[in-house]
């Protein structure tokens, strides 16, 4: 089949193009109408890629001397010179074709060539439109050990809960290790947190890497412990969605494991495909949990976060109901917090005094 370009264009939105960026290990930034990412239309590392909403075009400000869009950074990523199929790369990446009508027939030869992108062993989008991702095996991190880890403690994450997700702990490394599963507790990557203050300038979370094997994975098509809180899921037939693993952890070590409905982002965002997960497991009622990224007298961060949050409302709250845990008051999380950071009877204020707009 092939497709009108612009008929395409006007699906994507700002942050369907954040997720292709993301799988594309562009290490993208989202701001209200731009986002700013890894120059990777040319294999560069610097982070001058640019992509504007409101024209819906790239701009590379070190090598690339015109604007391109979508189907053009396709194009140079995947080497493929024709623009029609790079069209139906994005069709099928995104999976669009039922909300596009009035196709033309197209040779099925043609399309053979994405034989050679499944992304490139990593992740490949499969007929029934589920991903299959490249899978490791868990007896690689037997050997580390799972000792109480002091500072986690600290912050209400018990080491019965650490044992439970499988969190390993790297003495070489000095890194906490944290196995990321797919909905059918299938490793398919590690992220390390680091405990050393000096490396925290290059990322608090990274993949890990051991020898020359790096175990990544495109976070926006998975839910961390969506495998070990699905069935809860479906029975309270309601998600709660945090942005980082460490949240998950204290919702367990305060709730158990017979009442884990919490699963993580990874991220500041709910890409469609996560979205599409929690309501494959039933989930009629969303959560959304993200941290408070703004100071008291920030105002401008607390608009930034109320427009995130809009956004997600406005996207979803069709098709489940969207509430969010927010401090409306600035009186119970402090900056950079999340509804778990602050003990299980913070959490349960927020929970019952949740924001439907």
């Amino acid at each position: 089949m092939s497709y009108s370009k612009e008929d395409v264009k006007e699906l994507i939105e700002i942050e369907d193009v954040c997720t292709l960026l993301e799988y594309l290990d562009a290490e993208p930034q989202m701001y209200s109408d731009y986002i700013i990412a890894k120059t990777i239309c040319h294999n560069g590392d610097s982070r001058k890629l640019y992509y504007y909403a409101e024209s819906g075009l790239f701009k590379c400000y070190t090598h690339c001397e015109d604007a391109f869009d979508v189907f053009e950074l396709i194009q140079k990523i995947l080497d493929i010179n024709d623009l029609n199929k790079a069209i139906y790369w994005v069709v099928n990446f995104f999976n669009l074709t039922h909300k596009l009508s009035d196709a033309e027939t197209y040779d099925s030869e043609d399309w053979k060539i994405f034989n050679r992108y499944d992304k490139i062993n990593d992740i490949e989008v499969k007929d029934n439109k589920e991903l299959q991702y490249k899978i490791y095996s868990p007896a690689m991190l037997e050997f580390y050990p799972q000792p109480e880890i002091v500072s986690w403690t600290k912050e209400n994450i018990t080491k019965e809960v650490c044992d439970y997700m499988g969190i390993r702990y790297d003495p070489v490394g000095g890194n906490i290790l944290i196995p990321h599963k797919n909905e059918y507790g299938d490793l398919i990557g590690i992220r390390q947190r680091t405990l050393v203050q000096e490396e925290e300038k290059y990322g608090k979370y990274k993949p890990w890497k051991y020898g020359k094997q790096l175990y990544n994975h495109a976070l926006s098509f998975n839910l961390y412990g969506l495998d070990l809180a699905k069935e809860n899921i479906k029975r309270a037939e309601m998600a709660i969605v945090v942005e980082s693993e460490k949240a998950v952890l204290q919702y367990i070590s305060y709730f158990g494991t017979k009442n884990n409905l919490c699963v993580a982002v990874c991220g500041n965002k709910l890409s469609k495909y996560q979205f599409q997960l929690l309501q494959k497991y039933g989930a009629k009622e969303i959560v959304i949990g993200f941290d408070r990224d703004f100071e008291d007298d920030d105002i401008k961060g607390q608009e930034e976060l109320e427009n995130k949050l809009q956004k997600i409302y406005d996207k979803y709250s069709s098709m489940a109901n969207i509430s969010f845990l927010y401090d409306a008051q600035r009186d119970r999380l402090g900056y950079k917090c999340s509804p778990t950071d602050a003990g299980k009877e913070t959490f349960l204020y927020l929970f019952r005094n949740r924001v439907v707009l």
